[in-house]
């Protein structure tokens, strides 16, 4: 699914785009994709966005008036601009029109594999309250002592503690297993025996490793646009996802392959010795 970095990229291009745009009106193609006890709420239509948060791998269009719509991307979402009255693609559940100035623009809600949603809220704080309240301190600004705390006398696998939204927010299977790597970090060992240095070393990984992905638009390993319809280019720089069997970029070992928490897990055994 989409991670912080990809998220983050369809945000950046949002706030470029749409914030200062009149919502014209809304089409819902799946009633199904709207989900929560508020799906009376209009979604947004006659008001003008505002501002786009982001919180792990979750983001919100937030209303001048104060509503706010919050967006899931499940496995395969993407939320692209188009010109107005463009031909609507398979598997988009809703769209928007919008104006801008004096320009119509349309905003294409599209999920193949139907993981993701939409959810209406009275306010941003709403979702803060209900549903960000739920998830860990975003991947960008948790430290080191932070991880330290939840990590304390956890016999889970470092990799599970790093997938687990609870306890990072945005982080998933592919900047786990590049951050794990870069830090030297064997992804089975208890995430209770990482020490303060370790995690701090793990923690300016992780933050170089997002902060670059995003530079680079994320990574597009099947579905990922940005706003703009744009692959990312991050896929280019995967040093251990997605390459198991093959040939360690730094030592030449041979890299394993695994399954943690149900996901492939690929690590280098040499780099990332499993001493403790």
């Amino acid at each position: 699914m989409p991670e912080l970095p990809e998220v983050e990229t369809i945000c950046r291009g949002l706030t470029l785009l749409c914030v200062g745009a009149r919502v014209l009106d809304v089409h819902i193609h799946r009633a199904g994709f709207i989900q929560g006890s508020k799906k009376h709420i209009d979604l947004l239509t006659n008001l003008t966005i505002a501002r786009v948060h982001r919180h792990g791998k979750q983001f919100a269009l937030e209303s001048v008036c104060g509503r706010a719509l919050l967006f899931h991307m499940g496995m395969s979402g993407s939320l692209t601009v188009h010109p107005f009255q463009s031909t609507r693609a398979k598997h988009v559940h809703v769209h928007w029109t919008l104006m801008k100035g004096n320009k119509k623009f349309e905003l294409h809600h599209k999920d193949p594999r139907r993981f993701g949603y939409v959810q209406p809220f009275f306010s941003i704080q709403e979702i803060r309250n209900d549903i960000w309240s739920t998830l860990g301190l975003d991947a960008l600004c948790i430290t080191a002592d932070d991880l330290l705390q939840k990590f304390k006398n956890k016999k889970r696998s470092i990799k599970a503690s790093l997938l687990d939204q609870a306890c990072v927010a945005g982080v998933g299977n592919i900047y786990a297993d590049e951050t794990l790597f870069q830090s030297g970090i064997h992804p089975l060992r208890n995430a209770g025996s990482i020490s303060l240095p370790e995690l701090e070393k793990m923690i300016k990984r992780l933050r170089i490793i997002l902060n670059r992905s995003i530079q680079g638009g994320g990574s597009s390993i099947q579905d990922h646009q940005d706003a703009c319809g744009r692959a990312g280019t991050f896929q280019n720089c995967h040093q251990v996802y997605g390459r198991g069997g093959e040939p360690c970029e730094i030592c030449g070992s041979i890299l394993k392959q695994t399954l943690c928490v149900q996901r492939t897990t690929v690590f280098c055994s040499a780099c990332q010795p499993r001493n403790k």
